[in-house]
């Protein structure tokens, strides 16, 4: 089926974020042929279209960005990266005022000419990058992004029903769940699925080994008869409603289950999981630009960011914003890894020709 081919937060946000910005940094590419926008001017009317993801941006910050700016935020939501990439890809770059892609998807992007560069570093309020946020790995510098909010992924388990004896603590755990965890949910994330699967078999990511791409496609099928829902929307409230037992989830969105299912536990596997950080970017053919400049430099702010870090349960790479993280959040065992655990890492991006066996994967799992 496949063409073969040879080819923590770590005790404390503070420590967490000197981690997630020492393995993001590294491993640059060249970028290809993106339009500049030169110099910030701060807009104080007219409106910005903004595309996010599901569930990720609290209403508190539409209406106070409204009163603080004059500009109106109309927002329009999406599942995936690969999503996002697809309606950037149809028209261009345009429809969009800014997009918030999750590091691998901004080097895509980037590199294919679909993002301005806008050299957040300069912005009033770029300062307030972490020193250590700047020269990630997919954006040296910041001259198209800006980090909104970071975290991992794995999943989580409601203890008050399936038996200790039970309780999963590996990936192949979850795809081999216990009965006592009826239907289990996945979220529908191509990358996220496959490379979870990946790390069961002992495949190694963005592969083209035809026989390390079978056995990820075989543990998926195998695990399709005990999948209640594929979908990354409404994660938070199945898990918290108890509908759903076992679940892949980020960390963020486990923490806000907890808060209504405290049985609810959050699986660091042992196996690994994904580290993952989300960025403000404005798309190539974005036509609110100083709006866009504008509503990206007052998320810069630590007291706007803040109430992004503590409604939504992650951290920023925006300094000031750990100080004003809710206590409980700070504390929540979905936020702060196990003492010792090295296994969160970022993702590197595949190539076309990986993620088309990825998507045949996928495809097939799904159908």
């Amino acid at each position: 089926m496949f063409k073969s081919t040879k080819k923590s937060r770590w005790g404390t946000t503070a420590v967490f974020g000197a981690v997630v910005a020492l393995v993001l940094s590294g491993c640059a590419t060249d970028s290809g042929t993106e339009e500049k926008s030169t110099g910030y001017v701060e807009a104080t009317s007219g409106e910005l279209n903004f595309y996010t993801w599901s569930d990720y941006y609290p209403e508190e910050l539409i209406s106070k960005f409204k009163e603080d700016t004059g500009i109106t935020l109309n927002i329009d939501y999406y599942d995936t990266n690969e999503s996002l990439e697809a309606k950037l890809r149809a028209s261009n770059g345009a429809g969009y005022d800014v997009v918030v892609p999750s590091d691998y998807m901004v080097q895509i992007l980037k590199n294919d000419g679909l993002l301005m560069e806008i050299d957040t570093t300069t912005f009033p309020n770029g300062g307030n990058i972490e020193p250590s946020f700047v020269d990630v790995y997919f954006d040296e510098g910041r001259k198209y992004s800006a980090p909104y909010l970071y975290g991992t992924t794995g999943f989580v388990f409601d203890s008050a029903v399936i038996p200790e004896a039970e309780w999963p603590t590996s990936w192949a755990d979850y795809f081999n769940p216990p009965a006592s965890a009826g239907a289990v949910g996945i979220m529908n994330d191509m990358v996220e699925g496959v490379n979870s699967a990946l790390r069961v078999t002992g495949g190694e990511f963005c592969t083209t080994d035809g026989k390390q791409l079978q056995a990820a496609q075989d543990l998926l099928t195998s695990f399709k008869p005990r999948v209640g829902t594929i979908s990354s929307d409404g994660i938070i409230e199945r898990v918290a409603a108890g509908e759903e037992v076992m679940a892949m989830m980020w960390n963020g969105a486990a923490y806000r289950a907890m808060q209504d299912r405290p049985s609810v536990q959050y699986v660091y596997p042992t196996e690994g999981m994904a580290l993952w950080q989300d960025n403000f970017v404005v798309p190539s053919g974005a036509v609110n630009v100083d709006q866009a400049k504008t509503f990206i430099n007052w998320m810069m702010n630590p007291e706007n960011m803040a109430i992004a870090v503590n409604a939504q349960g992650y951290a920023s790479g925006v300094a000031g914003t750990n100080e004003l993280m809710d206590p409980a959040l700070s504390s929540s065992s979905a936020i702060t890894m196990p003492a010792g655990y090295t296994g969160a890492k970022p993702v590197k991006p595949c190539n076309n020709e990986e993620l088309s066996n990825y998507s045949k994967i996928w495809e097939t799992f799904k159908g």
